[in-house]
């Protein structure tokens, strides 16, 4: 009876000790919440935040898989030269200098990034991308720096922009002044490299990702706070 009783209690406390283990941390993203729960006892807060910025639901300045554009300009952070006036040649430049170096950290930090072999193709396919859209970002601010438009022709791998988007490249050609051509280069230059570089990087290997929050007991769930 009292080996019976013994092990009921052990029994009861088995659900509680389990329920301990649960732990949740929660992220802010460009457009809400990122919650994930998961069991310390089979992967540590550390290691979920180390990991976390391999998840596909990461956006925006929390997202490994791009760099910052060039063009970005934080109000009140202080690494950036007077946002209202960010157009301004030298501050421009500066501002595109800190944008390149943070991307670069990044890609620093994902270099050396330790993965379970589940992430290994996010890790990859993430390195992949992030190299890509730094030569992006450098490539245009070597065009602003020049205005040659041999820059824009630049080959990436196997894709030749000077084929594949020689309308984008014949646009900046005969834009009316500077500010235009530069215009032009942000948006349709860079649009139509990104779209022929990205159909050979192919998609997030989101089933690898699935595959790590299985083995590691891990859920999550976003919540959307922006419409």
């Amino acid at each position: 009876m009292r080996a019976a009783a013994a092990l009921a209690a052990l029994l009861v406390l088995v659900p509680s000790t389990a329920a301990a283990a649960a732990r949740a941390i929660v992220l802010t993203t460009l457009f809400g919440e990122y919650h994930l729960v998961f069991d310390d006892a089979r992967i540590t807060e550390a290691e979920v935040r180390d990991l976390v910025v391999l998840s596909p639901h990461l956006a925006g300045w929390t997202s490994l898989a791009v760099a910052p554009r060039l063009e970005r300009c934080v109000a009140g952070d202080s690494a950036y030269l007077d946002c209202a006036r960010s157009t301004e040649p030298s501050r421009f430049l500066w501002n595109a200098r800190v944008n390149l170096d943070a991307g670069a950290a990044a890609a620093r930090r994902l270099a050396a990034l330790r993965t379970p072999a589940e992430l290994e193709p996010v890790a990859a396919w993430l390195r992949r991308s992030l190299t890509f859209s730094l030569w992006l970002e450098e490539t245009k601010l070597d065009f602003y720096r020049s205005r040659d438009l041999a820059v824009l022709g630049r080959r990436y791998d196997e894709v030749e922009p000077a084929r594949g988007c020689a309308a984008a490249v014949a646009a900046v050609r005969g834009a009316s002044s500077r500010e235009a051509q530069f215009d032009l280069v942000v948006l349709d230059w860079h649009n139509c490299v990104n779209a022929l570089v990205r159909r050979r990087l192919g998609e997030y290997p989101l089933p690898a990702w699935q595959r790590f929050l299985r083995a590691f007991g891990i859920t999550e769930r976003f919540v959307e706070t922006v419409k």
